[in-house]
């Protein structure tokens, strides 16, 4: 019971920025690649994911029984953490236009390193 009352309170904050996410990721995309969207990995399976909120908050809201309501959004759910390595390592797995992960490498020229 606890779990489905997590999933139905944090999955509208989990849309709503991934929607900011490909709102300004959009905005910063069009002067750096001349489009609003390109069908990049990343950007797609981040699409993916908002779909996958819609879906949650659409299922606990198509219900009136919350146990049944609780059972299928959490079945979405589990379908959508397959998603998440897909957007973390889509940009290792595939040429993409967004750069690899550069925590554990310093990438950055030294002289721009230091002010």
């Amino acid at each position: 019971k606890m779990a489905s009352l997590a999933v139905a309170a944090m999955a509208p904050v989990g849309a709503v920025y991934t929607f900011i996410a490909l709102v300004t990721g959009a905005a910063w995309g069009k002067p750096m690649w001349g489009t609003w969207w390109v069908w990049d990995a990343r950007l797609t399976s981040e699409l993916v994911l908002l779909f996958l909120y819609a879906g949650v908050i659409a299922l606990w809201h198509a219900f009136d029984d919350r146990k049944m309501a609780g059972r299928a959004a959490g079945i979405l759910v589990l379908v959508g953490v397959v998603n998440l390595p897909v957007i973390h390592y889509s940009v290792e797995w595939w040429n993409t236009l967004h750069q690899g992960s550069t925590r554990m490498q310093q990438s950055i020229d030294p002289a721009m390193r230091s002010p």
